[in-house]
């Protein structure tokens, strides 16, 4: 009851207050009466370019191309220069194809060949638990045979005179 009561008073003094007018003409009571403006210069200014620039069109557009017209030829490029572009465009799109192609078609290898048995343990000597490493005297030894047997091919190769590199 007493909420109902403490609304009601403040809403009579909402209600008792008049709403500000920031107007100083209406509240001082002055009113102007109608004043006639006109269009101003910049309405007429944009009317008769408008107008001058529709005569000058009419009046150069005569039975051959307009002088726009003229000036977009003159800078478009011949027909022919796209022809080529597009045929070499075509060109390089197939040949990336085909280069596609050949990298998709060869088969993946999941390995990578090591040349020298110190990759195995290439790493930091500290913070490694005991027993965590593997014994690798057994890859080491094929490393060494393989790469051997590579040498002894070089060897041979180069006694007949033929390559002396390792990869020809």
């Amino acid at each position: 009851m007493f909420a109902a009561r403490r609304s009601a008073a403040s809403a009579r003094q909402l209600l008792r207050q008049q709403p500000r007018r920031f107007a100083s003409d209406a509240a001082h009571g002055h009113h102007h009466g109608p004043v006639n403006e006109g269009f101003g210069p910049s309405f007429y200014v944009a009317v008769s370019t408008f107008a001058a620039g529709f005569v000058l069109y009419r009046i150069t557009n005569g039975s051959e191309d307009s002088w726009v017209t003229r000036l977009i030829q003159k800078y478009t490029p011949d027909e022919k220069i796209y022809e080529e572009r597009n045929a070499i465009h075509t060109a390089a799109l197939e040949k990336a194809a085909s280069d596609r192609h050949l990298f998709v078609g060869t088969p993946r290898h999941d390995y990578i060949d090591l040349r020298c048995p110190e990759v195995f343990n290439n790493h930091s000597r500290f913070n490694i638990s005991p027993g965590s490493q593997a014994d690798l005297s057994t890859v080491i030894s094929h490393y060494d045979n393989k790469n051997k047997k590579m040498e002894e091919e070089r060897v041979a190769r180069m006694q007949d005179g033929k390559v002396v590199s390792l990869y020809d």
